[in-house]
């Protein structure tokens, strides 16, 4: 498996079993990276996640950080990025801070098997 993939499994794990996520914000908006021709906002699965990103980057300790209940992400967040179009970010890692970014559409179905699989 590699490095993206189990990012974006303990992602869905997390969020599922903890029901938040976390994002940087830039004056009160989502910062959104230019990945192949789409528009990316990343989120993590831990406040824990954010604070290594900005211990390893000092660039991201100058953004606030964001606590999203799940049920905000599910019916606010996603709704808006998806009209947008803009895609959604992983638990992204590591010098360049990269993992998968996914259509809103196919983050919502992972993370409704991962939800599913939680409650059953």
């Amino acid at each position: 498996m590699s490095v993206a993939a189990a990012q974006a499994q303990k992602f869905y794990e997390q969020v599922a079993a903890d029901r938040r996520v976390f994002t940087f914000l830039s004056e009160g908006s989502f910062l959104v990276f230019p990945v192949g021709g789409a528009e990316v906002v990343p989120f993590w699965s831990s406040a824990s996640r954010l604070q290594r990103v900005q211990e390893f980057h000092a660039k991201y300790r100058a953004y606030e950080t964001d606590e999203i209940p799940l049920a905000d992400f599910l019916e606010k967040t996603l709704p808006l990025l998806e009209t947008e179009r803009i895609h959604v970010g992983a638990n992204w890692s590591g010098e360049r801070l990269t993992g998968y970014d996914l259509t809103v559409a196919d983050l919502r179905r992972n993370l409704d098997y991962w939800l599913a699989k939680q409650s059953g």
